[in-house]
């Protein structure tokens, strides 16, 4: 399969088959067509010498200062250059990747007026291997400037990349690799860094992971359930409809299936009425993220599909219309809410994993040792999950009310690629507070066999043991916890879940 810019509605999971699995892309024929129109356009208003900002009229705070025709070529390349900041650190090539195809999406819309060329060298870039080394850090959102600036760099020659993993000039990666590189005109340096493709780019991919993560997230909760001898009515279709809050009907379901086949939907089996909240509320707390997933959702793929430039070139009506669709609070503040949600699912297991070991509430050997008050068992895996939901919920502080007030013309920022990026550094925590939680599980789960469990619990049980021992006498858990979490990390776990949920 191959994805087509210009033409093909983009999504999500457009986004993570390029980053991830190299699904090649190409530019549209029509969508050539219209780039090219829209180029001829900037070339004879250029020509005119009519007001436009970035090509006859300066930028920022020097927008009323004329640019030279002499100029007008070279000023494009000094716009990237200028510009190619940052610090903090480098992206991954996978999320380059990711903002590289988010760039070449936009840039095919034809708002922007670039040559075709350019989005056919991005697309080398992607088919080949070349990843420009983008700062973590310089952008509020008021477009990703710096970073993007920094992307932009090797399809110049200049900058630095990374090809066949060796960090390498950007010219000579370009050249090792058989992409010739493009001497830029008019806009189209600006048109390169005037964009939000690294929050939008990274925001797919944390997307498309927390809704692998919420799934895996039920599973884990019903291995609980399993291990608990919880009861399952608050799961119960009635009671999702009832109160039909956004996401709920839909965790319950989730629910429903992960625990399908086990021995707690009889009348006897569960040991309690009613359960804590961390068990019983799950539905309320695992629906609320999937009502944020449904909230971002647009907010990225709306980026994906629009030509979100400024100044954006409308040929239809031939003109050029100064813009402030590179400005992205939406986007900001739905994932501030998402890192909100996701705090309370690490919450409510981190609490399941101490409850598990409270003797008076589960009916289990107190911490889950049998060597009496010299031993502590798992009882330190509890502290460990407390410590790491607070650093969990440390992430969830909102940022996009933050405020900027280094220009006196870009005088508000919604500093988008923080709120995306915090929610990266969240998940990996909260993906080591449920592993915590599956050890604990686990544990309890053998020490109260039944008769007939249901098969998500037991795969989850049987990934667990997979690479950590049952806990007879004490030992060091930090490595099993690492274990654990890896298999949530590379997709071992979900991939595990959803084979069980076909028997």
């Amino acid at each position: 399969m191959t994805i087509v810019l210009g033409q093909d509605q983009l999504t999500i999971a457009d986004v993570v088959a390029v980053a991830r699995s190299n699904t090649p892309v190409a530019l549209g024929v029509p969508a050539r067509g219209r780039l090219d129109s829209a180029r001829d356009m900037i070339e004879r208003w250029s020509r005119e010498d009519r007001p436009v900002y970035g090509v006859t009229r300066g930028l920022g705070g020097r927008v009323t200062m004329e640019i030279s025709a002499a100029e007008r070529a070279s000023y494009s390349a000094a716009v990237v250059r200028g510009r190619a900041a940052g610090g903090g650190g480098y992206f991954d090539s996978t999320t380059v990747r990711a903002a590289l195809f988010s760039r070449a999406a936009g840039l095919a819309q034809a708002g922007a007026g670039v040559r075709p060329i350019i989005i056919d060298t991005q697309l080398a870039m992607l088919a080949k291997g070349v990843h420009p080394l983008v700062p973590q850090v310089g952008s509020v959102g008021a477009s990703d400037l710096v970073l993007c600036a920094n992307m932009a760099l090797p399809l110049m020659g200049e900058g630095r990349a990374e090809y066949q993993g060796e960090i390498l000039a950007g010219g000579e990666a370009m050249r090792r690799a058989g992409i010739p590189v493009v001497d830029l005109v008019e806009k189209e340096g600006l048109a390169l860094c005037s964009a939000n493709a690294i929050s939008v780019g990274l925001g797919a991919l944390v997307l498309s992971d927390v809704i692998d993560l919420i799934e895996t997230a039920d599973a884990v909760l019903a291995l609980s359930f399993e291990a608990f001898r919880g009861n399952p009515s608050p799961f119960d279709p009635r009671v999702a409809a009832a109160r039909a809050a956004p996401g709920q009907q839909a965790a319950a379901e989730s629910l429903r299936k992960m625990l399908n086949g086990s021995q707690l939907f009889e009348p006897d089996a569960p040991r309690r009425v009613q359960d804590p909240l961390s068990l019983r509320c799950g539905t309320q707390v695992h629906g609320a993220v999937r009502a944020t997933i449904d909230f971002v959702r647009p907010h990225i793929e709306v980026e994906l599909n629009s030509a979100a430039d400024n100044p954006l070139i409308i040929t239809a009506d031939d003109t050029i219309l100064s813009t402030g669709n590179f400005h992205t609070p939406g986007l900001a503040i739905s994932f501030d809410a998402l890192r909100l949600a996701l705090a309370q699912v690490s919450t409510l297991s981190s609490e399941r994993t101490v409850r598990m070991m409270q003797e008076e509430l589960s009916g289990l050997a107190g911490r889950f040792s049998r060597h009496g008050t010299t031993r502590v068992g798992l009882g330190l895996i509890g502290m460990t999950a407390h410590t790491l939901s607070r650093e969990v919920r440390y992430f969830s502080a909102p940022v996009s009310n933050d405020d900027n007030t280094f220009d006196s013309v870009e005088d508000q920022a919604p500093f988008t690629p923080v709120s995306v990026r915090r929610a990266v550094q969240q998940l990996d925590y909260l993906r080591q507070v449920l592993a915590c939680e599956m050890i604990v599980s686990a544990q309890a789960l053998e020490m109260r066999p039944r008769s007939r469990v249901a098969p998500v619990a037991t795969a989850l049980h049987d990934l667990v043991r997979s690479v950590v021992a049952p806990l007879d006498d004490d030992r060091g858990t930090a490595e099993d916890i690492e274990k654990v979490s890896d298999l949530l990390r590379d997709g071992k776990a979900i991939a595990a879940v959803r084979r069980a949920l076909l028997k």
